[in-house]
């Protein structure tokens, strides 16, 4: 009888298996693994067709080899012997023959490559999102003895992404642009976008500590993919000695701006008289606070949203930089990223970072312009509790759980609009 048949017949049946519980659980089976040809009017196997003689001829054909060949046994309806089959079930003991004789891997072994895969990829891993990520695809692969849903099933798809991410978690705060990455990391300027960027972005959307609105390329910038050579703006006291002479920023009232490239090629100092540094997330806020608000003895720093691996090399520049007795304080959003890059910034680059108006008495004040909160945002705020490094934000983050509420900082430029239109 047909080969093809025969393997159509194995395939039923290893499938069949490989979706059980004694599969997923590695332990012996207590039942048959059993496909119902005809069986009371029932079948699992669509392909067998009794009114079709020929078909029927050759699928019965081909059970009766597999049987003689001792892959399975079966057993003909009553009333119909030799005429039409009832069931046929693998022969457990023989399973590995099976396999061969469909001409597929055991998908045993193929889970113990993928962990294997796993694991490489984990042992150079450094970087939270990565560890977190790999673990819990070794985790769910180990469970279901099946790929994990967050990895490509396809292998060279898989060893794509693997080495991307790879390539990303290398120390030392690199930045490229998406062509130039994908260039050095796989020799082709288009393979990244084509093949690995949006199975990444899943992970990095789903294990990086970022917003939940966050676009694709603040996502990428978080890893040091970046669209164009990243910038740095501030206003205030600071220089970049060279080796041909020093750049002194401090007298722009305006602010001023460096790629990091310039960073890397100088050697940044913050004047002696500067007592405050102060971050600001929102663009916006920055430029209406340096032009309104800022003090001649303050450095203000526009942070923008979750900071990229180039944009943290520039805030420890300027933190140990920065003179004894200053203060560094932090200007967000009052929501879940704001909390978040206030936590990071005490982490990674000062610990003792204050927050700037991040408290409950601005969100009462500006209380009609707060904008609403969902259930699964509130459950996100209220892990930010569990952080040592925010334990004196929880009353807001308190109120804000409270009252369901978080509020953005363009919303506390209003009262300088007022003045403004009042003039």
């Amino acid at each position: 009888m047909s080969e093809k048949t025969q393997k159509l017949i194995l395939d039923s049946l290893l499938d069949k298996y490989e979706r059980s519980s004694f599969f997923r659980d590695a332990t012996q089976p207590t039942r048959r693994i059993m496909l119902n040809f005809y069986n009371g009017g029932r079948s699992d196997f669509a392909y067998y067709d009794i009114e079709q003689s020929e078909r029927r001829i050759d699928v019965n054909g081909s059970v009766e080899d597999l049987a003689a060949a001792g892959l399975l046994s079966f057993e003909w309806m009553k009333g119909e012997h030799q005429h039409i089959i009832a069931k046929a079930w693998l022969n457990l003991d023989n399973l590995r023959s099976a396999y061969l004789a469909a001409g597929r891997e055991p998908k045993a072994d193929a889970t113990e490559k993928i962990l294997s895969e796993i694991e490489a990829a984990q042992s150079n891993a450094t970087a939270p999102w990565a560890k977190r990520f790999l673990q819990d695809a070794y985790g769910e692969t180990t469970r279901k003895r099946s790929i994990s849903s967050a990895i490509p099933a396809d292998s060279e798809d898989r060893r794509l992404l693997f080495k991307a991410i790879a390539s990303i978690d290398e120390p030392g705060g690199t930045e490229y642009t998406e062509r130039v990455f994908s260039l050095r990391t796989f020799g082709d300027t288009k393979l990244f976008e084509r093949t690995v960027r949006s199975k990444l972005l899943s992970i990095l959307r789903k294990y990086l500590e970022s917003d939940d609105d966050a676009a694709d390329s603040d996502l990428l910038k978080q890893v040091g993919i970046v669209k164009f050579p990243e910038q740095f703006e501030f206003c205030g006291n600071i220089s970049l000695a060279f080796d041909q002479g020093t750049v002194n920023f401090g007298f722009l009232p305006g602010g001023a701006s460096i790629r990091s490239f310039d960073l890397s090629a100088g050697l940044l100092s913050v004047g002696g008289s500067v007592e405050t540094i102060t971050t600001i997330e929102n663009y916006t806020n920055y430029l209406e606070y340096i032009r309104k608000s800022k003090a001649e003895n303050e450095l203000v720093i526009y942070h923008g949203g979750q900071i990229s691996p180039r944009k943290l090399l520039f805030l420890r520049a300027v933190a140990n930089a920065m003179p004894a007795n200053c203060m560094w304080r932090h200007w967000s959003d009052i929501d879940y990223g704001g909390f978040l890059m206030l936590s990071r910034l005490r982490r990674e680059v000062v610990e003792a970072a204050a927050p700037y108006r991040m408290d409950a008495g601005e969100l009462i004040r500006y209380g009609s312009l707060a904008a609403p909160i969902k259930p699964r945002y509130a459950e996100k705020l209220r892990g930010l509790k569990a952080r040592p490094e925010l334990a004196d934000c929880c009353d807001c983050i308190d109120y804000m759980l409270k009252n369901m509420v978080r509020l953005e900082q363009e919303a506390m430029l209003a009262d300088n609009i007022a003045l403004d239109t009042q003039r």
